[in-house]
């Protein structure tokens, strides 16, 4: 008896408090939510949803409307700032007129500069002030300059760039930088794409309108999805294209364990398997791993919201799903190549029972540090 006496408190100490860096796999079936209080299932692989559960991209809650809360009629004073660059072109129609002895019946003039004082000089008309009018109505006083030169003069004024009613986009973009307002009224969309377009994809960017005071934000796919979103743009809006990728998180006995990044819609558990070096063969138990995950809920908005033509759903709750991987059954390989990654998704893979029995004879030696994952971004 006095033999079995150190295997029995080994059993006790193995029960009570065996050494472990996570739970074990019976953990995972006695998982209760911390909101309801109710048991979360744990789901085959078989049984689960092989698309993610955004079913409803474009859900978002009634107060959240985005960049529609900055909308405008867009810019539409031409009025000559200091600053402006126009570009002026004459014609003249007449037979005897100041073009008689050449083949063309058009002079460009040239492109000019407003400056401090609000003029600009012009050959053959002069200095003019332009501060605060228009294109068309300098356009009648070159032709009233023009008079004693010219038979039937026209002129046509191009304004061509007004610096002082620009606007910025940095960020995630290929070329920030400032760029003109015109009389064609750019939109967000229209901005970013002088930009030289986002750096990440539409799933993975959101972007941030300053104006003054005021700041909205909401995601790319949103502004390509709903008209309303592509607001006109006003003289000194900021816009900021900053990246939002979709990050999954691994832990236990991986790899390579840590935080990765991906593009929704374009990773399958397998992939992700693999972006965390795959399971550790001295430690995982490959039959109990799992994937921990907070499906969205969403209830239909009262139909006055539906009028106003906002979006038709909004996000109520989070439920959490638990999925069993058993990658010892080769159906479960083939699922794996099928199944969607989803944002926030954790993967969870348990030690096999002999590792944390063994830990109890190591349990003072040190532990030898496993490689991490690279932070999401780092090269």
């Amino acid at each position: 008896m006095r033999k079995l006496a150190p295997f029995v408190v080994l059993a006790l100490l193995t029960a009570c408090a065996s050494p472990s860096d996570g739970p074990g796999a019976g953990a995972f079936y006695n998982t209760v939510d911390p909101v309801t209080k109710e048991r979360v299932p744990v789901t085959r692989l078989a049984d689960a949803p092989m698309a993610p559960p955004i079913t409803q991209p474009m859900s978002y809650a009634p107060t959240d409307l985005g960049l529609a809360g900055m909308r405008s009629g867009g810019y539409v004073d031409q009025r000559l700032r200091r600053g402006d660059v126009i570009e002026v072109t004459i014609l003249d129609t007449g037979e005897e007129g100041m073009f008689s002895s050449t083949q063309s019946k058009t002079l460009n003039l040239g492109k000019f500069t407003v400056d401090s004082a609000g003029t600009v000089t012009m050959p053959f008309v002069g200095r003019q002030r332009v501060l605060e009018s228009s294109p068309e109505a300098l356009q009648s006083r070159i032709v009233s300059g023009l008079k004693g030169s010219a038979v039937n003069p026209q002129a046509v004024v191009t304004v061509v760039d007004k610096p002082s009613t620009g606007f910025t986009v940095n960020g995630d973009v290929r070329s920030a930088g400032r760029f003109p307002l015109t009389a064609r009224k750019e939109r967000v969309l229209d901005a970013i794409a002088l930009a030289g377009g986002s750096s990440s994809a539409p799933g993975s960017a959101t972007v941030t309108l300053i104006r003054g005071g005021q700041q909205a934000s909401a995601p790319i796919q949103r502004l390509m999805n709903d008209n309303a979103q592509n607001v006109y743009l006003l003289p000194e809006d900021q816009i900021f294209v900053g990246k939002d990728s979709p990050t999954f998180t691994a832990f236990g006995a991986f790899k390579s364990v840590g935080e990765f990044e991906f593009e929704p819609g374009k990773l399958t558990l397998a992939q992700a398997f693999g972006r965390a070096g795959g399971l550790l063969d001295d430690r995982a138990n490959a039959r109990n791993v799992y994937l921990l995950r907070n499906e969205t809920v969403y209830k239909p908005l009262p139909s006055a919201a539906e009028k106003q033509k906002l979006v038709t759903t909004y996000s109520v709750a989070n439920k959490p799903a638990v999925y069993r991987i058993d990658m010892k059954d080769i159906s479960n390989l083939a699922l794996m190549q099928r199944f969607q990654m989803a944002k926030g998704d954790m993967l969870y893979a348990t030690n096999a029972g002999m590792v944390d029995f063994a830990k109890l004879f190591t349990i003072y030696q040190k532990s030898v540090a496993t490689a991490a994952a690279p932070l999401p971004g780092a090269n």
